[in-house]
């Protein structure tokens, strides 16, 4: 769950860091849940679309939440627009884009087993090199085998370059959202 603006999810006009700032240094995937608190009664918080997101428009919205929390659950990809539903403290910022990334499928991929370390007996006598048929490739030859790597730095190293990776990734859609 993450806690809208970082601290205890508080949807105030004036947070001590922009929404949209907190947003861009978060990474959202489907099935995420977003929580809002606020004031019961004098705010609330409304789901609308990039238009009404720009003009700051609380008439039409997609979804208002107005029991002083909100709990959110983003379910599908792309951008969520969130706004205040007093127009007044959206015009001064309170209102929030949230882009959640694809979700991708992998595909499975098939796992062979260990090769068998046991061979068959070997004749003494070798047949002449014309009758030798040829040999069909062993499995691990047709099925990738995956292992995992084994605890190292450099594993630890690449952990942090994915999600270095990631973090830019989520910063230039949140970019493209706001800018396009």
């Amino acid at each position: 769950m993450f806690y809208v603006g970082g601290g205890n999810g508080d949807w105030v006009i004036n947070p001590n860091e922009s929404y949209n700032t907190w947003a861009a240094r978060n990474c959202f995937q489907v099935n995420d849940t977003l929580y809002f608190k606020y004031a019961k009664g004098s705010d609330s918080v409304q789901l609308v679309t990039k238009a009404d997101f720009e003009g700051c428009n609380i008439k039409n919205p997609l979804e208002k939440f107005d029991n002083g929390e909100a709990e959110v659950t983003l379910n599908r990809s792309g951008a969520f627009y969130f706004v205040s539903g007093d127009r007044y403290h959206c015009t001064k910022g309170q209102k929030l884009i949230v882009s959640v990334l694809a979700m991708r499928n992998h595909p499975n991929v098939p796992v062979s087993p260990a090769p068998s370390t046991s061979q068959p007996p070997q004749s003494s006598v070798s047949p002449a090199p014309e009758m030798i048929p040829p040999s069909p490739p062993a499995p691990s030859e047709l099925t990738p085998t995956i292992k995992a790597p084994a605890s190292s730095p450099k594993n630890a190293a690449s952990g942090v370059a994915v999600t270095s990776v990631m973090t830019t990734v989520c910063n230039v859609a949140l970019a493209v959202l706001m800018f396009a």
